[in-house]
């Protein structure tokens, strides 16, 4: 018999990855590429973001429909409608838009549970294709429903979105106030390691002197790994 764990020692993700495929175990090797492509986004990972295609799969195969393969098509969009606006390339805009029709079509059976990621999507269409009246309302209609609903995670990511599209628009007092909840937000749950990347993006783009709510940066010791790059932290 096939065993993944022996000698005590945990396999890998990559380990996994690369048993499923060897196997021909689908269902496994597509619930971790969705995982690598939730991670990319939380932690910006264009690079690694570009090459997956949940909904395609899903389209093409229809396999069982899990829940975690939603939510992956959800990211899927955020991720597309990103790139869109960095490449000007008009397929990721369109592929974003499948991802939030997707997404629409589920919101009709469960509004409780997608009704922030469609809200949240429609920000990012609205913000690419330049309509940014629109968008700001939507980025404001999905915190709240994400806050009313409980997704404390796609709350910080839907502040965070709203802080890089005031940052974009030079709305500066704004951009930064809507990062720091987005970092309360992912502390809150427990992705600390997302949160540091927030808030090494707040302190690329403000110094302490533009913080008027009296939160103090601090810079963290330099390590040999990480020796050019400031790190700041906060602490509520």
């Amino acid at each position: 018999s096939d065993v993944l764990v022996g000698n005590c020692d945990l396999p890998s993700e990559t380990h996994i990855f690369a048993f499923a495929v060897e196997r021909k175990h689908e269902l496994i090797s597509f619930g971790i590429r969705t995982h690598r492509l939730i991670r990319n986004f939380l932690f910006r990972q264009y690079d690694e973001m570009s090459n997956s295609s949940i909904l395609s799969y899903l389209l093409e195969r229809k396999p069982p429909l899990h829940s975690l393969f939603i939510i992956g098509v959800f990211y899927q969009g955020l991720t597309s409608y990103c790139i869109a606006r960095r490449t000007r390339d008009d397929i990721w805009t369109t592929r974003g838009n499948a991802a939030l029709t997707f997404i629409q079509h589920w919101s009709h059976s469960s509004q409780w549970n997608f009704q922030n990621k469609v809200l949240l999507l429609q920000a990012e269409k609205s913000f690419t294709c330049g309509n940014l009246t629109e968008a700001q309302n939507f980025y404001k209609d999905s915190i709240t429903s994400a806050r009313r609903h409980k997704f404390i995670h796609e709350e910080g990511v839907s502040h965070e979105l709203s802080g890089l599209f005031f940052l974009d628009r030079g709305l500066r007092d704004k951009a930064h106030e809507e990062l720091l909840h987005s970092v309360r937000c992912f502390r809150t749950w427990g992705a600390y390691a997302v949160a540091d990347r927030v808030n090494i993006l707040i302190g690329d783009n403000f110094s302490d002197t533009t913080c008027s709510e009296g939160h103090v940066f601090e810079t963290a010791s330099h390590t040999a790994e990480d020796s050019t790059k400031r790190r700041y932290y906060l602490d509520f």
